[in-house]
């Protein structure tokens, strides 16, 4: 009989009638915090569902009733990590927000999780479209609150019009992401300084 993929439901799980529509918040928090172990003692290469059950301290029915697949815990983990960690600043000027977003990202990545995350995510682009999708989608829908600043600074006049959020966006996480992820050297204040200096210089508009 062939192995059950790690991504497959439980067969012999059932969804009951009269069960609740997901988890309490006891049982959800446990499976999120087993969920950042597992990604980053095992990474999402060699993650199992049977371990997250073991690490909730919780039954594998209960786990597979309210996350069918591992692409699904990876999913709300991730969403949960940005709510967490990524606060759009609001400090009254287009260059403090850049200053305070820079600072706040960079000490974000710096946790073993993101890296874990970030990773998973690198591995979804190349090999797991489903959760590739997933993971695009959640983003799309909660990446819109980091637009914020932008906004604010367009209607103040400090960034021109034209500016585009989701661009600048890039321009912070970029550097950082490849800094880490690529040629992997440590997030120093120096280059966390340097990138927020370049996004001002390339974007701010000082009053005349």
């Amino acid at each position: 009989m062939p192995a059950r993929s790690a991504d497959a439901p439980d067969p012999a799980v059932r969804r009951g009638r009269g069960r609740p529509p997901g988890p309490g918040a006891a049982v959800r928090d446990a499976v999120l915090r087993a969920v950042r172990e597992e990604l980053t003692e095992q990474g999402y290469a060699d993650f199992r569902m049977e371990r997250i059950a073991e690490r909730a301290d919780i039954h594998k029915a209960t786990l597979y009733r309210h996350w069918p697949t591992r692409t699904a815990l990876v999913r709300e983990a991730t969403v949960d990590w940005q709510q967490t960690h990524i606060d759009p600043p609001d400090t009254g000027s287009w260059p403090g927000d850049v200053r305070a977003f820079c600072t706040a990202f960079a000490a974000m990545q710096r946790l073993d999780y993101s890296l874990a995350l970030l990773r998973t995510i690198a591995v979804a682009n190349v090999a797991d479209p489903g959760l590739r999708d997933e993971l695009r989608a959640a983003w799309r829908r909660h990446a819109g609150r980091l637009h914020e600043p932008v906004l604010r600074a367009r209607q103040r006049g400090e960034v021109a019009a034209a500016c585009d959020p989701a661009f600048v966006i890039e321009m912070i996480a970029g550097p950082m992401v490849h800094r880490t992820m690529v040629i992997d050297r440590p997030l120093d204040d120096e280059f966390v300084a340097s990138v927020a200096e370049f996004v001002i210089a390339a974007t701010y508009r000082p009053p005349a």
